[in-house]
């Protein structure tokens, strides 16, 4: 053989035997990597508060449009727009002298009208005597009857026109039927209003207390019927007892304490949704009508088991948890996730109470897998804890 060639062989042979202990080398210090650590704990036991939550609608417990009942010349406004007004403020003033006019003249014919009634009474009993003696027809006494009665009548249409009269009147002077807080005057002074309708002037709401409204579904309707109390149910004030609270859009708390006052006998059967309604205390004034919130209605106590919700991860199959196993090997557990109580999320199904749940490093774990754990936690020692290992060192 040529000496070249088989030099030439003897340098491949050994460039491929380097190439096999080099690529050997590399499987095994990758065989040779440390577990994963993570940290397990074991699912908190207490006792939770169900509820419903639900989207809701403020709304005010009184509001009224205030309009001209009377037509006339508005001749001033009497109000801040957006003050606080009490029932029986004077809010605008409509021009009061024609029908000031028009009540003096009633005044004076109701005065005439009862001065001729006095006259026809006279004038009756005057008959009365003179038919007892045959003075005068049976007939003409009749005549003198009737016409006291309509005397009598004409009096009555003067006392009602004369009482419209003061109503108009009195009209002219536009006061709040409620307090509350008042809105921009919708007419500037000098408008003439109530021409050919009756002109709204402004609004006032009464916002002391706001009602939310919100609706249940049947399955929710059942829930809260079960929840009232059995003397509500059976006086048919089903909603009365039950607390709620509200979150407005900005805010992460329920800190708005209510109460279920209300809600509808029937339920819509378009929708299959029955209409409640909730009332809030607006102290603060936070609240105002034709905001959108959460409400939240309690149900029932229970105990429950609960995971932090940053353990709980999701896939295809549904909500599931990690957890490791008295040999530190990964088990993946399917579960049926319930409320979320601050940062942690209610378990309902698939978990044990000594299941211990890996809650931090959850993306290094693999079913299957060893790790090595890590409990941050005061957990009893008779929990079964699974054993800690150190890591694999390399060779």
């Amino acid at each position: 053989m040529n000496p070249s060639i088989a030099a030439q062989s003897r340098l491949l042979i050994l460039f491929i035997l380097c190439i096999a202990i080099v690529g050997c080398d590399n499987k095994r210090h990758a065989r040779e990597l440390p577990s994963p650590e993570v940290t397990i704990n074991l699912p908190i036991e207490k006792e939770v508060t169900d509820f419903l939550e639900l989207s809701g609608t403020t709304a005010a417990v009184e509001s009224v449009e205030i309009r001209a009942r009377v037509k006339g010349w508005l001749e001033s406004v009497d109000f801040t727009p957006g003050s606080k007004v009490k029932k029986g403020d004077l809010l605008f003033t409509i021009d009061p002298r024609m029908y000031k006019a028009q009540l003096d003249q009633y005044e004076a014919q109701l005065q005439g009208k009862k001065a001729e009634d006095i006259l026809r009474e006279t004038n009756l009993r005057r008959a009365q005597e003179l038919l007892s003696t045959g003075s005068i027809s049976q007939l003409k006494y009749d005549e003198q009857k009737a016409e006291e009665g309509l005397s009598k009548a004409q009096v009555g249409i003067s006392e009602a026109d004369l009482e419209k009269a003061k109503l108009d009147l009195d009209y002219c002077r536009v006061t709040t039927p409620i307090h509350g807080r008042v809105s921009r005057n919708l007419v500037d002074v000098g408008n003439l209003v109530g021409a050919s309708n009756e002109t709204l002037l402004t609004k006032v709401v009464n916002e002391d207390s706001i009602y939310v409204y919100f609706n249940l579904s049947e399955r929710d309707v059942l829930t809260l019927l079960n929840t009232a109390p059995s003397k509500n149910v059976k006086s048919g004030k089903t909603g009365l007892g039950i607390p709620a609270y509200l979150s407005l859009s900005n805010e992460q708390e329920f800190a708005h304490k209510g109460t279920v006052d209300f809600w509808d006998p029937e339920l819509d059967p378009k929708t299959g949704t029955l209409q409640a309604r909730a009332i809030f205390s607006n102290e603060t004034g936070k609240l105002m009508p034709g905001m959108f919130g959460r409400v939240r209605v309690p149900t029932q106590k229970r105990n429950a088991l609960l995971v932090p919700d940053i353990a709980v991860a999701v896939s295809q199959a549904g909500s599931y948890v990690m957890v490791v196993n008295k040999d530190n090997i990964v088990e993946q557990k399917l579960v049926k996730t319930g409320q979320l109580d601050g940062v942690l999320r209610v378990i309902q199904d698939g978990l044990n109470k000594d299941d211990w749940v890996i809650v931090n490093g959850v993306q290094r774990a693999r079913p299957g897998g060893k790790v090595i754990t890590n409990n941050t936690a005061n957990q009893k020692e008779s929990k079964a804890k699974p054993e800690q290992q150190p890591p694999l060192s390399q060779k």
